[in-house]
């Protein structure tokens, strides 16, 4: 009986890992526009589509349910060749790259799906002869029809071939391009374009090829939002767990260049729940950001009541919710508000740091019973609209609601089925997967750590997690369509490697990390008009 498994799995496993050898060893190398390119098939190795370039890469990870994958790089680039076939016209260049790579695409996947079967009969054939060393070593007198049981091992080959190439088209996922990661300059670029641009012209051959392959990039990126984006009316940051941590100017920096309308934070500004340690300094640096762009932001468990009266007295903040002390503990409220068209609203977090009893416990058993109790006690008595019974909506009522822990936001989910568009919320120090944002037309974000862990870390002994917000795009009709998550992992995050941009370039190069999510259509009700103003209907 072992003998007999062994054989199946040597059968098995030498044809597939023949297949994937081959398409390693022997890629498709092709030249499109004076760019010579090597594009090279994966198995079970690197899913999807890729791209690399020497400033970073970009991946599409959902193409089909196999674990086949295509990948890009260029070979050798010469920098002044690419810059002189630009021309100055980067969409002109575009278009002409994506049509000579059109033209040569049957060749290629004639050639990656043959060098694939190559591989897969030279394994096929390895098992064979193994198979038949081994029987001569034990002395195994020779079967009769051997070359007809071979033939028909080499059939079941090329069914069972056949069968997950069928798969593969049967799962292939045509909106493919709706979720997307960069990584490198060329999600630097994503973050600061503006002042990245000025880096670019400077008169250097490394900053000529910078410029022109992150403008492909970014024209390429136009192509795909155009064919999937009606015009963006707003654009909303979302922002969380800042700790204390000093990158309000690189937030305000952010939020500059990407023109964002609207700042969402969901909470824990602070460590220990005091007053004073919002500084004179970190104040100042958040009014220069809400000078400009309005906030709205929700206590989380490290936010006081104290906390919360400080963050309203800042300009352009407004809190949602309340939270108060009570004989044993903390109350909660929530609130709405209407902003640039959409009605937004947001609860407060009952837990404070360093409260006692359940309201300051970190148990996860204890701290979510609390949360969905206070989150019912909450919305009996809100000023936030909601239905009898639980009843589910024909439209959301609310386009987004706020607070600081997940869990709130699922019993929330739970009381108003159907009225809620998207929720985001914050405290994992850590985003939700793209893939688990939207189910169904509901939309789910959860923010990293904005500020890096801050002061949390040193309070806790913990690992500095990577600088991580959100901006989200709306359309004039109020329909969110895409959402890009930035990830800075840094160590050099800093105000000051603002000042140059080509030290920042140098500074989060290899850092950043840009995934771009497009939505699927949400219910949002007729006639909705978003974008004009603070407080636009």
């Amino acid at each position: 009986m072992v003998a007999f498994l062994l054989r199946w799995v040597l059968r098995l496993a030498l044809p597939v890992l023949g297949g994937a050898a081959a398409l390693q060893l022997f890629p498709y190398r092709a030249v499109v526009q004076h760019i010579p390119f090597r594009v090279e098939g994966s198995l079970l190795t690197r899913p999807g589509l890729s791209a690399d370039t020497t400033l970073g890469s970009w991946r599409f990870p959902d193409v089909s349910g196999l674990p086949f994958g295509v990948h890009i790089a260029p070979v050798d680039v010469d920098v002044l060749e690419i810059t002189r076939a630009a021309g100055g016209d980067l969409a002109g260049f575009t278009q002409r790259l994506q049509a000579d790579f059109t033209d040569q695409l049957p060749r290629i996947a004639a050639w990656i799906v043959g060098t694939f079967l190559i591989g897969v009969l030279a394994g096929l054939a390895a098992a064979a002869a193994i198979n038949m060393s081994v029987r001569y070593l034990r002395d195994a007198p020779r079967r009769a029809h051997e070359l007809r049981l071979r033939a028909v091992q080499l059939g079941a080959a090329l069914v069972v071939t056949l069968a997950v190439a069928g798969y593969g088209a049967l799962s292939y996922n045509p909106d493919w391009v709706r979720q997307s990661r960069l990584t490198g300059t060329l999600a630097a670029a994503q973050l600061l374009p503006g002042q990245l641009s000025d880096y670019y012209t400077q008169s250097n051959k490394v900053t000529d090829v910078l410029g022109s392959v992150v403008g492909i990039q970014a024209e390429l990126q136009r192509q795909i939002d155009a064919d999937r984006l009606a015009d963006t009316a707003l654009q909303i940051m979302t922002i969380s767990d800042m700790h204390l941590e000093a990158n309000y100017p690189l937030v305000a920096a952010y939020a500059a260049s990407y023109g964002v309308d609207l700042i969402l934070n969901t909470g824990d500004e602070a460590e220990f729940g005091t007053p004073p340690e919002l500084t004179p300094t970190y104040l100042d640096a958040m009014r220069a950001l809400t000078d400009t762009t309005p906030m709205l932001w929700v206590s989380g468990n490290h936010d006081s009541p104290a906390v919360e009266d400080v963050m309203r007295t800042v300009p352009g903040v407004t809190v949602l919710g309340d939270s108060n002390a009570t004989d044993d503990g903390y109350e909660v409220s929530a609130s709405e508000v209407q902003a640039y068209g959409l009605r937004i609203a947001g609860i407060a977090d009952p837990r404070v740091y360093g409260a006692p009893g359940e309201y300051g416990s970190d148990d996860l058993d204890v701290v979510d019973e609390l949360q969905r109790s206070a989150v019912d006690q909450a919305m009996e008595t809100a000023d936030v609209g909601h239905l009898d019974g639980g009843a589910a909506a024909s439209v959301p009522r609310y386009d987004v609601f706020l607070a600081h822990e997940p869990v709130a936001l699922e019993r929330l989910r739970e009381l108003l089925p159907g009225q809620i568009r998207q929720t985001d919320a914050g405290h994992t120090h850590q985003q939700n997967a793209s893939d688990e944002i939207q189910d169904g037309t509901e939309l789910d974000l959860v923010e990293g750590s904005t500020g890096a862990g801050g002061l949390d870390n040193i309070a806790r002994g913990t690992r500095r997690p990577p600088t991580e917000f959100s901006i989200e795009s709306v359309g004039a009709d109020c329909q969110f369509t895409r959402v890009i998550r930035f990830q800075i992992r840094s160590g050099d995050a800093r105000p000051a490697a603002l000042a140059d941009p080509g030290v920042m370039a140098q500074a989060y190069g290899r850092d950043v990390t840009a995934s771009t999510v497009y939505f699927r259509p949400q219910d949002v009700g007729p006639d909705r008009r978003c974008g004009d103003g603070p407080g636009r209907r």
